[in-house]
C-alpha cells in the first residue's frame, strides 16, 4: 500500500537491549554507575592506591566491569565493609572461597552496585587478564572481542594460542574483523560464545506463590551481581510446564478417552468441579511421573549449562507444592521422593511471603483465584516446616530492598532488619522449642554456605 510504513514490534528493542547486555555492552545507566565507581575508587582509596593503580578496561572505564586496584599495602578490609561494599570471594570458585582475605568486593551506594573492584599484588598483562575473564564467565562476549582489538592496536604482546582467543577470533570473523586474523580457524562464529568448561557458584533459590515477585527479584539481583562483575545465570522450570511431545500425547489421550481437552490445571483451581482423568487413579499416577521426569530433566539440563551463580526463579518448595496443588488426589510418594533426591541443592534459600489476595491482585488475569492460591499457599507453609530452612522475606518490599537482602545473604553479611522487609527463618521443624532456635539463628549473622552446601550445589 502507498505510503504504508513497517510497524516496529517492540520487542526488537528489547531484543537488541538483551543482546548488547548479554554480550557486555554497557548501555546510559550502566556507564554512569561506572564512572561514579571510579570517581569513589579514587575518592576513597586514591591516596593508598599506587600511582594509576585503579586499572581500566583498554576501552576506557565505562568499560570496566571490575577496576583492578594496585595498593601500595594491605587494606582493612573492616573500613570497606564499612562503606558498605559487599566480600564476593565466597561466590567463585573454591579457589576464591579459601581466601583469608576477600580480595573481591562489590562497589555500593545508597544500596545500588556501582561495578566491582579486585585487591592485587601487582599489575596483571591486559590480555591475560580479558582471556581470564573469558575462562571465569565460560564464555567470550563482544566486549572481550573489542578488548582484545584495542589491545592488538597497542601492540601488547599476545600468546601464541590460547582457546579463548582463537573463539574470540571466530566472532571477530562474523562481524568482519580481521585484527585478530593470526589465531582464526577459517569458520565464524556469534557473540557471545560458550567455551567447553563451565565454573559454577553459589545457588540461590527463590521461592513463592504465583506474584510474590520471583522473576522481579530474580532480574534485580542478577543486574546487581552482573553490575559487579560476577556471572549469572538463572534456571526457570515448573513441574506440568515445557513437556514438549508429551502435551500431545496428552491432547490425544484425552480425546481418546473422550475427555475435556483444556489443561487438567483448570479443574484442579476451581471448585467443585470433578477432577479429570489425569488426576486421578493409575492414569493420574502414571501422568504426574511423567511430568516428575520432564521437570527433573529440564531443571538439570539448566543446570548443566549454568556459569558463575545459579539463581532458581522457582525451586524444591515450589515443586513440591505445585505437585500436592495440581495433582491432589493422586499417590506422589514416589514423585516427592525424586524431586527431593535429584534436584539440585541450593546454598542460599529465600522464601518470598506474600498473603492471597495480594497474590491474586498483582496477576488479575492468571488462571487460579484466590481460593486455589490459598490453597497452594497451605502447600507452601507445610512444605517448608519440612524442608531445609529457608529465609522468609516479606514480598511486599520494594525489588531493591529484596535483592538488598538477598546479597547480604549472599555475601554472609549482618541482615539489616527495618519496617519494609522482615527477616525470619522458616523450616525444618514444627515445635514452639525449634521454632525459636530458629528465629535465634538468624538473629546472628547468617551462617555462611560452606563446602558442605558447595558440593550440594554443584551436583
Amino acid at each position: 500500500m502507498s505510503g504504508a510504513t513497517d510497524p516496529v514490534d517492540p520487542l526488537f528493542p528489547e531484543f537488541e537491549r538483551d543482546y548488547l547486555a548479554r554480550n557486555g555492552v554497557p548501555d546510559a545507566q550502566l556507564r554512569e554507575d561506572r564512572r561514579r565507581c571510579y570517581e569513589l575508587l579514587r575518592s576513597l582509596l586514591g591516596n593508598e592506591v599506587e600511582p594509576d593503580g585503579i586499572v581500566v578496561s583498554p576501552l576506557g572505564v565505562v568499560w570496566t566491569e571490575a577496576f583492578d586496584l594496585l595498593a601500595r599495602g594491605p587494606l582493612d578490609t573492616r573500613r570497606l565493609a564499612g562503606y558498605g561494599w559487599l566480600p564476593l570471594d565466597r561466590l567463585g570458585s573454591a579457589r576464591h572461597r579459601e581466601r583469608t582475605r576477600p580480595q573481591r568486593w562489590a562497589v555500593v551506594e545508597a544500596g545500588r552496585v556501582l561495578g566491582g573492584v579486585r585487591l592485587v599484588a601487582e599489575r596483571s598483562d591486559p590480555v591475560r587478564s580479558v582471556l581470564a575473564r573469558c575462562r571465569e564467565r565460560s564464555e567470550v562476549r563482544l566486549c572481550d572481542v573489542l578488548e582484545l582489538r584495542e589491545l592488538r592496536r597497542q601492540a601488547y604482546p599476545f600468546p601464541v594460542d590460547a582457546v579463548e582467543l582463537r573463539t574470540a577470533a571466530q566472532i571477530e570473523s562474523g562481524l568482519g574483523g580481521r585484527l585478530l586474523a593470526p589465531w582464526a580457524s577459517g569458520s565464524s562464529t556469534a557473540a557471545p560464545a560458550r567455551l567447553r568448561w563451565r565454573r559454577r557458584g553459589a545457588v540461590v533459590a527463590l521461592s513463592g506463590v504465583d506474584g510474590s515477585g520471583k522473576s522481579t527479584l530474580c532480574r534485580a539481583l542478577t543486574d546487581e551481581l552482573e553490575h559487579a562483575g560476577v556471572p549469572v545465570s538463572t534456571v526457570w522450570v515448573r513441574p506440568g510446564m515445557g513437556l514438549g511431545r508429551l502435551t500431545s500425547l496428552a491432547v490425544f489421550a484425552k480425546r481418546l478417552l473422550r475427555q475435556d481437552a483444556r489443561p487438567g490445571l483448570r479443574a484442579m483451581a476451581e471448585p467443585g468441579l470433578a477432577r479429570p482423568v489425569s488426576r486421578r487413579g493409575a492414569v493420574g499416577w502414571a501422568w504426574t511421573l511423567l511430568v516428575t521426569g520432564s521437570f527433573l530433566a529440564g531443571v538439570r539440563r539448566q543446570h548443566r549449562a549454568a556459569r558463575g551463580i545459579v539463581v532458581y526463579d522457582r525451586h524444591l518448595v515450589d515443586a513440591l507444592a505445585t505437585l500436592d496443588f495440581a495433582y491432589e488426589g493422586v499417590g506422589l510418594r514416589l514423585q516427592r521422593v525424586l524431586v527431593r533426591a535429584l534436584l539440585p541443592r541450593a546454598d542460599v534459600r529465600v522464601y518470598l511471603a506474600l498473603p492471597a489476595e495480594q497474590s491474586v491482585a498483582r496477576k488479575p488475569d492468571d488462571l487460579l483465584g484466590e481460593h486455589a492460591v490459598r490453597r497452594q499457599l497451605t502447600a507452601y507453609e507445610r512444605w517448608l516446616d519440612r524442608l531445609p530452612a529457608s529465609v522468609r522475606l516479606d514480598a511486599t518490599a520494594s525489588t531493591a530492598e529484596l535483592a538488598r537482602q538477598v546479597l547480604l545473604l549472599l555475601t554472609a553479611a549482618p541482615p539489616v532488619r527495618g519496617p519494609s522487609c522482615g527477616v525470619k527463618a522458616v523450616g525444618s521443624g514444627t515445635s514452639p522449642t525449634a521454632a525459636g532456635r530458629r528465629r535465634g539463628r538468624m538473629d546472628q549473622t547468617p551462617r555462611p554456605w560452606g563446602e558442605e552446601s558447595w558440593r550440594a550445589g554443584a551436583q
